[in-house]
């Protein structure tokens, strides 16, 4: 049996940098972004279990049903406009939706390239839950933040996906 001998990773500049400055790569802002985000869908995927929502919605859904809630029938790309998601994004989402009975996808008959999204019966009756699935996941992520300091870290998050958008955008 032959042993490969392993090259040592070479560190990038930005990573000897950061280290310099006592931040790991393993404790940086991107490290910190994909942590809460961990724990922030297994916060979403044990309410939405406790609501008894888990048969009907996935982490990510609600955004869409509250867009839904102000103005339901709307087409998929004023609904990509008011969720901030791409249409390809939401189309698969919406499908997930359709699938579980909450939503309805037609034909506009207005403009046959237009899909029209209308919640259904158990769409609308599942809201109070959806509602209050909000309700404690804002709870959970406010949980020992002042009422400024959850300001200035939304604030602060929006800037941040600004970012990320317009780096997206320059990549395409």
């Amino acid at each position: 049996m032959t042993t490969s001998t392993r090259q040592p990773r070479t560190t990038t500049h930005s990573a000897k940098t950061a280290m310099a400055e006592g931040v790991s790569p393993l404790n940086d802002q991107p490290a910190l972004i994909a942590k809460t985000n961990i724990h922030f869908q297994a916060l979403v995927e044990r309410t939405l279990t406790e609501l008894k929502l888990d048969g009907l919605l996935r982490p990510g859904m609600a955004p869409v049903l509250f867009a839904l809630y102000v103005e339901d029938g709307c087409i998929i790309k004023e609904l990509a406009s008011r969720t901030q998601r791409s249409a390809a994004a939401l189309n698969s989402l919406l499908g997930r939706l359709e699938k579980s009975g909450v939503v309805t996808l037609r034909t506009c008959p207005q403009d046959g390239r237009a899909v029209r999204v209308r919640l259904t019966a158990k769409g609308r009756e599942i809201e109070p839950r959806v509602r209050e699935l909000h309700r404690r996941v804002v709870a959970a992520v406010e949980h020992g933040l002042t009422a400024g300091e959850a300001k200035q870290i939304s604030g602060m998050l929006r800037r941040i996906i600004a970012g990320l958008q317009q780096d997206e955008t320059l990549q395409n």
